[in-house]
């Protein structure tokens, strides 16, 4: 058997974030080890494993609960495919893997197949016969398949599904369960999928049975929701980098020509290549699909929910085959999805996170090679996602709903930018640190030519600490303080939400109204980033977490008297969007 190529990478203690790392471990020492790199070779025709894939067989194939944040194209799949083959861990027997889309699991099912893996699909859209034969066995005395692909729907609303968990557990086959994409815990599950709250059952219903999660997506909060949902705070966690450094990023204003700019850049620079066009809604990405087609001579389809399953399929395999080039589609589509020469990414309309833009700029350049993330941005755009949040407010709680703005305003301050490296501006939001320099100009700011002027903000520094003090100090109820709150308490707003709570009266309200908004917005980021301001998850009646803003403790004295080298703005002369240096 030839070497096996296993990067160094120590292992992470499985405990919470502030537990410090254990020694790291020799991986190759493992029971398992042997039969795992017999299965990389001869089943999966790899010779190497990357980052993290073979701590993460070896800790669920030892029984345990394993959290995986690796970026796209990682290789996170791998990470529980490969085990559920394997017989010589704790946990031989079926690995359920909990799916949000029925395209993704079609796609993995088939490709496991053509490795001669014993992969099912057990949905509703199957043929009843061949869900009949899949039950048959699950339950009976024969073989059963290595892995199954679920939705957390069948998985929570099916009595018959339950009943074949419950069956497989007491009779020792239920090997793992795995939640794939399991960033949509926190964000569908909060949004429009309540069966993601429903996972918190597997660790009551089934205590033995060990859990991965797996994502390529996931800030602290998003990560804690994970982990407070499936009840897996002791877990090994391995991550890595959010950094994709093949990826170009840029902002583009959005016209009312938008469609033929998308058409020109394509046939401009990506003739005969394939990509993904995002939009919003569905009729949009049907609009636009056929206006690629009719007008500009692309082959393009829509994707989107109210497909049925054999369109969908049939789109799906056309864009894989290369007889579709574009795909316009809504923004589940591509995730997870073995397409690894997808070389661009645009979207036509505002992302509604930034873990949204970033799992879906994420679907581009999976093979490593350069590929482009364009985002066509108009403020128009964050005025219908208000709008559309504010028509389906009574559906969400309160602290939802101010969640589901923030993250409107996040992506959209982004976006006006113009200074900052979008690739230092993504991985900040993932509390991750990077050094514009090496971003090497593949992105718009950092590639754009113009001189800094420096400004000194000591004094709103100061008071905007001190106002996040006292606003925190004031607060009564349920909720948190957000960074909405403590930025319109600043800016001098009178919303309701801000007089009832008596806000308007404390010190520094309104100390930044003469401030361009972007300026005390980049102010307030870049306190984030340094440690002067922290946020704090906080869970919430949904059993979710959001995030409340607070003075770091460390710093607490320090900041209040905040160092004048902290405090300077740089921003490009006739330009209005500003940075911080010092």
């Amino acid at each position: 058997m030839p070497d096996i190529d296993v990067p160094p990478s120590p292992i992470l203690a499985a405990v919470d974030l502030d537990t410090p790392s254990e020694p790291a471990i020799d991986q190759t020492k493992t029971p398992y080890y042997k039969e795992i790199c017999r299965v990389l070779k001869d089943v999966f025709q790899l010779d190497r494993f990357r980052h993290h894939q073979l701590e993460a067989m070896n800790a669920t194939m030892d029984k345990q609960d394993v959290f995986v944040l690796m970026p796209t194209g990682g290789g996170k799949s791998l990470c529980y495919q490969l085990p559920a083959v394997c017989h010589s861990g704790k946990t031989d027997g079926v690995t359920i893997v909990v799916s949000p889309l029925i395209a993704l699991m079609v796609d993995q099912v088939t490709h496991l197949k053509a490795k001669g893996v014993d992969a099912e699909l057990f949905n509703s859209d199957q043929d009843s016969d061949i869900s009949r034969v899949v039950r048959q066995r699950l339950l009976g005395a024969g073989r059963k398949p290595r892995l199954i692909y679920v939705t957390p729907e069948k998985l929570a609303h099916s009595n018959d599904m339950q009943n074949i968990l419950r069956k497989l557990y007491q009779d020792g086959f239920l090997a793992r369960f795995v939640i794939d994409e399991a960033h949509t815990i926190s964000t569908w599950g909060r949004d429009f999928r309540d069966a993601y709250a429903q996972l918190k059952r597997l660790r009551i219903d089934y205590p033995e049975t060990p859990i991965m999660a797996l994502t390529a997506t996931a800030n602290a909060q998003i990560k804690q929701d994970i982990m407070t949902v499936l009840d897996i705070p002791k877990c090994l966690c391995l991550e890595q980098s959010f950094n994709r450094p093949n990826l170009d990023y840029e902002i583009r204003k959005k016209g009312k020509t938008v469609v033929s700019d998308i058409a020109n850049y394509i046939k401009e620079n990506y003739k005969d290549k394939t990509g993904i066009v995002y939009c919003f809604s569905r009729n949009k990405c049907e609009e636009v699909a056929a206006q690629l087609r009719n007008n500009h001579g692309i082959k393009a389809k829509h994707y989107h929910a109210q497909l049925s399953p054999s369109d969908k399929q049939r789109t799906q395999q056309d864009w894989q085959s290369g007889k579709c080039q574009v795909i316009v589609a809504t923004i589940a589509f591509g995730m997870g999805i073995d397409k690894a020469d997808v070389r661009f990414v645009i979207h036509h309309q505002l992302p509604k996170t930034m873990d949204g833009y970033y799992q879906e700029t994420g679907r581009a350049g999976r093979d490593g090679n350069p590929a482009s993330c364009i985002l066509y941005f108009s403020f128009h755009d964050t005025r219908f996602m208000f709008k559309l949040i504010e028509e389906n407010k009574d559906q969400c709680a309160q602290d939802e709903v101010k969640r589901q703005i923030e993250g409107v305003l996040e992506v959209a301050r982004y976006c006006f930018n113009v200074t900052d490296c979008r690739r230092k501006l993504i991985l900040n939001h993932f509390s991750q640190s990077f050094d514009p320099k090496d971003c090497h100009k593949k992105c718009d700011t950092c590639r754009a030519d113009f001189q800094v002027e420096n400004e000194d903000m000591t004094v709103p520094t100061q008071q905007l600490l001190e106002l996040v003090d006292s606003i925190n100090k004031n607060h009564v109820g349920p909720g948190v303080v957000s960074k909405t709150t403590c930025m319109d308490v600043f800016r001098g707003s009178r919303a309701k939400g801000i007089t009832d709570k008596g806000y308007d009266s404390l010190p520094h309200f309104g100390a930044g109204k003469d401030i361009q908004r972007d300026r005390t917005d980049r102010l307030f980021d870049e306190l984030l980033s340094r440690g002067a301001l922290k946020e704090r998850l906080v869970g919430n009646m949904q059993g979710f977490n959001n995030a409340n803003v607070e003075v770091s403790n460390l710093m607490h004295q320090a900041c209040i008297r905040i160092s004048h080298a902290l405090c300077l703005i740089s921003y490009p002369k006739r330009r209005t969007h500003t940075s911080m240096v010092g």
